[in-house]
């Protein structure tokens, strides 16, 4: 349902190479804090973002808010890790971003998507598609806090049109089912 924020609709464009019937075992589609800029400390999970606005993942940030950003933003996302996921190992799903991306995990740097060897401002991208690539990134053994708060922290590129995380699943699954 609509949670907050301005009424819009966004078409859905099925993707024939991704499976849409993964049964996630965390659902983290809704509202997730996001800023825009660029800060090293906004992927530690004691960074306080209380004053960050809300944006609904997956859609574009431009349909909310941000029309014509182009540049870096980030969004962070705590949740409670059930302990019946104690013993598995995960998989951080979150769809289709645009353009390129570094997620984090309780501050550790689980993957990215994209050429982040530069200095001020990204000079290579789109160059293989990065938007339409699908993310799933294997978190590593110990960085899931399993009964405790956990934080998602995605930094994101957008060169031109659109941007975000605009297209999902986004939420975390076992291996063993992905």
């Amino acid at each position: 349902g609509i949670t907050k924020g301005a009424v819009g609709l966004s078409p859905v464009q099925p993707d024939v190479r991704y499976v849409s019937n993964l049964d996630l075992d965390i659902n983290l589609t809704g509202m997730w804090k996001f800023n825009i800029g660029d800060l090293p400390d906004w992927k530690n999970t004691d960074y306080n973002d209380s004053d960050w606005k809300e944006i609904f993942v997956p859609a574009f940030w431009e349909a909310q808010g941000y029309k014509n950003y182009d540049g870096f933003a980030w969004y962070r996302m705590k949740f409670t890790l059930p302990e019946k996921y104690s013993n598995q190992k995960m998989v951080l799903l979150l769809g289709k971003i645009d353009d390129i991306d570094q997620t984090f995990v309780n501050g550790t740097l689980v993957g990215s998507v994209g050429d982040w060897n530069f200095n001020d401002v990204p000079e290579s991208f789109n160059q293989n598609n990065e938007w339409e690539t699908i993310r799933g990134y294997y978190i590593p053994n110990n960085v899931l806090q399993p009964g405790k708060e956990n934080t998602i922290a995605v930094r994101v590129y957008d060169g031109f049109i659109d941007g975000g995380i605009y297209q999902g699943p986004i939420g975390l699954i076992t291996q063993e089912k992905y």
